[in-house]
C-alpha cells in the first residue's frame, strides 16, 4: 500500500533522502525516485505499446538509433553519428540511409549489441503476425541489410525525409530489441520478455508488481553511463488527488502528465517545481466524414463556430493550455500561425444551419424533413479535463439547436484497432492526440492512411493535400516543407475534417533538487540517464 495510516513530517536535507512512516519502516532512501506514471501498461515491449507508454519504456530500458536532444534536434543514440545528406549518411536521391553504430554496446545480459539486432527488429515491425498498433514509416523501407556488425543500410521506396526521425529515431515508438532473444519466436505478443525484458538503456528491469508499480535499476553497463539514481520506482497512480497527496506526504517524489486546472494546487506543494512544457499533443474534435450528417460542410463548419475553444480551454486547464497553437500540437516547427481563421460565432452558426434547412423545434433543437439535428459524442474515460470538454463542448452546441448526446468508453477500447474511432462507429469524437516532432502527419491525412489501416480516423480524402504531404516528405529542404505545411493546414481548415480546440502542455511535478531534467520531448523519461 502506498498510502499509509499516519504521516510524521520528514525533514529533508538530501536529495530524495530517506522518510519514515510512524512505525519506523524506511519510506525510501536517497538513491531511490518514486515517479507516479498514470496508468499500467499492457506490455514491457514497446512494439506492442503506442503513444506515452511506448516512449516511457523505450527510453527507460532501450535505445534508438537516432533519438531527439532537450532542444528538438536529432542526435546519435545507437548510431555513432546521425545520418545527414551532408555528411553522406543519406544518399543525394533521398533513397538510401546509412547508419553506422557505435562499439561496445552491450545488452544488459552481456551479449554484444550489433547490427542484426536493427535488422531483427525492422523485421519484427514489419511481420504482420506481431501485434503492433502502427507501422507507418516502416512500411516505405523496401529492405534493411548489414553489410557487417556495425553499419545498417536501409533503402527506401520513395524519397522520405523523416526517416531519420522514424526509424528508430526520436519520433519512433520502437526501439531496438535483442535478435538473440525474440528471433527464434513465430512472434512477440506472447513473449515472456514482454514482461521482464532485457534492454540496451539506462535502466534494467527488476520487478513489475501487477496493478502497483514497477522497478528498475541503473544499468551500470550503460553506452552512455551508468545513471546517478540507482532505482527508479514507477508506480501506477490514475487518480491525481492520490498523486498530490503521496507528493505532499514524500510517498512518492514526482509525477507526470497532471491535470492543469490543479496548477495552483501543484506549485504549492513543498519541495516541489511545476515544469510545464508545451509538447505535440492536441485536442480535436473528429468529424466521421463517412456520417451521412457530418459529410455535411455547413454542419460542420457550423459546429465549429459554435464552440467558443478559447474561453473553454482557459477556464478549464486554467490557461495552461493553448487555443491559439492548437495546431502546433500537430505541426510543431512548421506551424502557421495565420492558418486557423475560424473565430467563435454563434449566430454566425445558426444562420448556417437555418440555411441548410434546420429549422428549430419547440425544444429548440433543430430538425429537417422530421429528423433531429443529433450527435453522438464518443471520447475516452481517465482525463477530467476531457470530460470537461465534452460536456462543455454539448453545452454550446445545444445552445445553436444541436443536440449532443455523450459517450464514454474505456481508453484502451476507445483507441483499440476493434474499437468505435478507429472503425468508424461513431460520429463525433474528442481526443488528446499526440503527434510527433517531425511535423509529417500523413499517418492522419493521406487517403490511404484511413483508420483501421492507419490513423485518418475522419476518413478524410483530399488530394490536393495527398500531394503537399509528398511533396513536403521527400524534400529535406526546410522552407520547402514549412511552405507545403502551411497549405495543407490552410487546406484542412478550410475542409473541417478536424477542428483543433488546443495545444496540450505537459505538466510534471519534481523533487526542487533534482538535477538534469531536461525538457520533455515525447516523455518526460527522455533524460532520466542525466536526472542526479
Amino acid at each position: 500500500m502506498r498510502q499509509c495510516a499516519a504521516v510524521l513530517v520528514c525533514l529533508v536535507t538530501l536529495a530524495f533522502a530517506a522518510c519514515t512512516t510512524q512505525h519506523g519502516r524506511e519510506r525510501h532512501g536517497a538513491d531511490t525516485l518514486i515517479f507516479a506514471v498514470q496508468k499500467e501498461p499492457i506490455s514491457l515491449n514497446p512494439l506492442l505499446l503506442e503513444g506515452i507508454d511506448a516512449y516511457t519504456y523505450s527510453e527507460i530500458l532501450y535505445a534508438n538509433l537516432t533519438k531527439y536532444d532537450a532542444d528538438g534536434r536529432s542526435v546519435p543514440d545507437l548510431a555513432s553519428v546521425v545520418p545527414t545528406l551532408a555528411n553522406g549518411g543519406v544518399a543525394t536521391d533521398g533513397k538510401r540511409v546509412t547508419y553506422h553504430l557505435r562499439h561496445g554496446v552491450r545488452w544488459q545480459d552481456g551479449s554484444p549489441f550489433t547490427a542484426q539486432d536493427v535488422v531483427f527488429t525492422y523485421r519484427a515491425v514489419m511481420n504482420p503476425a506481431n501485434n503492433l498498433p502502427e507501422r507507418y514509416g516502416y512500411d516505405l523501407v523496401s529492405s534493411v541489410d548489414a553489410p557487417d556488425a556495425y553499419t545498417v543500410v536501409v533503402r527506401l521506396k520513395r524519397a522520405f525525409s523523416p526517416i531519420i526521425s522514424f526509424f528508430f529515431g526520436g519520433d519512433s515508438n520502437y526501439p531496438v530489441l535483442p535478435a538473440h532473444l525474440l528471433a527464434a519466436l513465430p512472434n512477440i505478443n506472447t513473449a515472456a520478455f514482454n514482461a521482464a525484458p532485457i534492454g540496451e538503456g539506462p535502466y534494467r528491469f527488476v520487478n513489475w508488481d501487477r496493478g502497483d508499480r514497477l522497478t528498475f535499476d541503473a544499468n551500470a553497463s550503460y553506452f552512455g553511463g551508468k545513471p546517478h539514481i540507482e532505482h527508479l520506482v514507477l508506480p501506477f497512480i490514475q487518480q491525481d488527488t492520490t498523486a498530490i497527496n503521496e507528493l505532499q506526504t514524500g510517498e512518492i517524489d514526482a509525477a507526470m502528465q497532471l491535470d492543469p486546472s490543479r496548477i495552483a494546487q501543484l506549485r504549492a506543494i513543498p519541495n516541489h517545481r511545476v515544469v510545464v512544457t508545451p509538447v505535440p499533443w492536441y485536442y480535436a474534435l473528429g468529424f466521421n466524414l463517412e456520417d451521412p450528417l457530418l459529410s455535411d460542410h455547413a454542419i460542420r463548419e457550423a459546429i465549429a463556430l459554435a464552440i467558443d475553444r478559447r474561453s473553454l480551454t482557459r477556464k478549464i486547464t486554467q490557461g495552461v493550455y493553448d487555443a491559439d497553437t492548437a495546431m502546433r500540437g500537430l505541426f510543431t516547427w512548421a506551424f502557421d500561425s495565420h492558418a486557423d481563421t475560424i473565430a467563435y460565432d454563434p449566430k454566425r452558426a445558426a444562420a448556417l444551419l437555418a440555411s441548410d434547412g434546420w429549422i428549430p423545434g419547440s425544444d429548440g433543437i433543430r430538425a429537417k424533413n422530421g429528423q433531429r439535428l443529433h450527435f453522438e459524442l464518443a471520447f475516452p474515460t481517465g482525463l477530467s479535463i476531457t470530460n470537461h470538454f465534452a460536456t462543455a463542448i454539448a453545452a454550446e452546441l445545444h445552445a445553436i439547436g444541436v443536440d449532443v448526446a455523450l459517450r464514454q468508453y474505456p481508453r484502451n477500447q476507445f483507441i483499440g484497432n476493434e474499437g468505435p474511432v478507429m472503425q468508424g462507429h461513431y460520429q463525433l469524437s474528442l481526443y488528446d492526440y499526440q503527434a510527433q516532432i517531425d511535423p509529417d502527419i500523413s499517418w492522419l491525412l493521406e487517403c490511404d492512411q484511413r483508420s483501421p489501416n492507419g490513423f485518418n480516423l475522419s476518413r478524410y480524402c483530399n488530394q490536393t493535400v495527398d500531394a503537399l504531404l509528398k511533396h513536403a516528405a521527400a524534400s529535406f529542404d526546410r522552407a520547402t516543407r514549412i511552405a507545403d505545411y502551411a497549405a495543407i493546414q490552410r487546406q484542412i481548415v478550410n475542409d473541417l475534417p478536424y477542428y483543433f480546440i488546443c495545444q496540450v502542455s505537459e505538466v510534471d511535478v519534481i523533487p526542487t533538487n533534482l538535477q538534469g531534467y531536461a525538457r520533455p520531448m515525447l516523455s518526460p523519461f527522455n533524460s532520466v540517464a542525466q536526472w542526479r
